[in-house]
């Protein structure tokens, strides 16, 4: 059986991201499968690039991975989605093959886009063990129900079969690269002219509740992770193959629980290479030995998840953290001579011009690299976010969210803005 496999994202917020969900769930089936990769990000012609690559290699599956659904732009929207469902079309044209959509992007509303997509089937969740089950079901007994997270027709209906999570991580194999040229992907600038960084995952889950955040539903609430020496041998045959030296470890929460994070340092320590890396810490854990021994083994540039230095804000956007926390992450990162970046998340419930410009106060008393503005929250399906947001009528219960809709506090909505405009004046390194 021929998997063609395709990354259409193009979009270089910050640094264009390898597409890593997807080089996981190629690594999963390409010894078993004959597989072509097709990645948009630095393409000239992509879908010049589609049609041959129809033609040539005539594949008997065709599989898309979504990863962004917009900007998240309350103030300039752009949705993406149209232009899959463009790329869909296109494949069904060319080829007879099904199209099966997967990625982060489709796994927070599968149903919704299945609806509008008209794809064939799609794969909710972690693929890497989905997807097999898809393969093996397709050749063979077609008995769609046997597949976590699939979605799939049955008469005029879609059904969405439940998702079952991998348990053990440590059973897959390392993320399949080379479909992807990791090296131009650190040599890459994005839209924040930094230098690139290829992506690492080393857990999964999220057990924090913030009511905006997508990241539990789609890994779960428990943590599951792999053994830090087998991460730090992936870094060293990267390194090896591809002299790859800047990572970024995506994990929401790599510094919780603070006792896996040093593990993790001890082992890319022990690898003596000239490597360089990024990676989210949460203000719930600060923790100065952790932030020494991340120094260290060479962590460079963290991001800081602060969204407010507001206690009221904190507290009603669910971050399980408070001020004090914020402020001492900050103090311990300048102390141990780390760069980091933080995040503003203006707008969300109980906004209000005092509390923003409590929190770009608290902010200021700082010496962060970048400060990241976003006005609006960006709501999603299911999350109580989104409850809130019906009961207060900011959407209606017929709105799917396919298309960008955001939870914007009446307090600021008209105000917000000119006042960044003078906040990003006094600070050039704060942006939105």
């Amino acid at each position: 059986m021929r998997i063609l496999f395709i990354s259409p994202n193009r979009l270089r917020l910050v640094v264009p991201p390898l597409p890593l969900g997807l080089a996981s769930v190629v690594a999963a089936v390409k010894n078993e499968y004959e597989v072509r990769v097709l990645d948009f990000m630095f393409a000239d012609d992509p879908l010049g690039q589609v049609r041959r690559a129809v033609i040539e290699f005539s594949p008997d599956v065709i599989a898309l991975s979504v990863r962004n659904i917009d900007n998240q732009d309350s103030r300039n929207p752009e949705s993406y989605i149209s232009e899959v469902k463009d790329l869909v079309h296109l494949l069904k044209e060319l080829s007879a093959a099904p199209v099966v959509v997967g990625g982060a992007g489709f796994s927070i509303m599968p149903r919704e886009f299945m609806e509008y997509l008209e794809a064939d089937f799609g794969v909710a969740g972690e693929g890497e063990g989905a997807f097999r089950e898809f393969l093996s079901a397709s050749s063979g007994s077609r008995d769609w129900e046997t597949v976590s997270g699939l979605a799939w027709r049955q008469g005029d209906t879609w059904r969405l079969n439940p998702v079952q999570r991998v348990a053990d991580l440590k059973s897959l194999p390392a993320p399949a690269l080379e479909y992807f040229t990791p090296d131009l992907y650190q040599e890459a600038q994005g839209s924040a002219k930094l230098p690139g960084m290829v992506p690492v995952q080393t857990r999964r889950g999220c057990p924090m509740k913030c009511i905006y955040c997508t990241t539990p539903l789609l890994e779960g609430r428990r943590f599951r992770a792999w053994e830090p020496g087998q991460i730090a041998s992936w870094l060293a045959a990267w390194h090896e193959k591809w002299g790859l030296t800047r990572f970024y470890f995506v994990d929401n929460l790599f510094n919780c629980p603070p006792s896996y994070a040093k593990s993790l340092c001890r082992a890319i320590l022990d690898l003596n290479l000239p490597l360089e890396w990024g990676a989210l810490l949460n203000p719930a854990a600060p923790d100065r030995e952790l932030f020494r021994f991340i120094r260290q083994a060479g962590g460079a540039f963290m991001q800081v998840g602060n969204e407010s230095g507001s206690e009221l804000v904190l507290t009603k956007l669910g971050k399980g953290f408070g001020r004090r926390q914020v402020e001492l992450t900050f103090r311990l990162l300048e102390e141990e001579g780390i760069s980091y970046s933080c995040f503003l998340l203006l707008g969300g419930p109980g906004e209000t011009p005092e509390t923003v410009k409590e929190s770009v106060a608290l902010l200021e008393q700082y010496r962060p690299q970048m400060v990241n503005l976003t006005v609006g929250v960006r709501i999603y399906p299911g999350l109580a976010l989104h409850r809130q947001a019906l009961e207060e009528g900011v959407v209606a219960p017929k709105d799917n969210l396919l298309r960008p809709r955001f939870y914007l506090a009446p307090a600021i909505r008209e105000w917000i803005w000119e006042y960044l405009e003078g906040v990003t004046a006094r600070h050039p390194n704060w942006i939105f």
